[in-house]
């Protein structure tokens, strides 16, 4: 009877460590490249946005001047 109860502990467990591992996968992502939202290049002075597509420069950007970016 016990080693019953331990494995259904064991399932029901796992089964919670499954839904956790997904929520936090879709949370944070696949930590992949394609997950890139902006780029920094401070030696050319430029901030390319990948999700709008534009650029500017990162002068201007670090002073707070993003909105060209949107």
């Amino acid at each position: 009877m016990a080693a019953l109860i331990a494995m259904l502990d064991e399932r029901l467990r796992s089964g919670e460590k499954a839904v956790e591992d997904d929520v936090r996968r879709q949370q944070i992502g696949s930590g992949m490249r394609g997950d890139k939202r902006r780029t920094y290049r401070f030696q050319d002075d430029i901030v390319v946005d990948h999700v709008t597509g534009k650029s500017m420069q990162a002068s201007k950007a670090m002073k707070g001047w993003l909105g060209k970016l949107w």
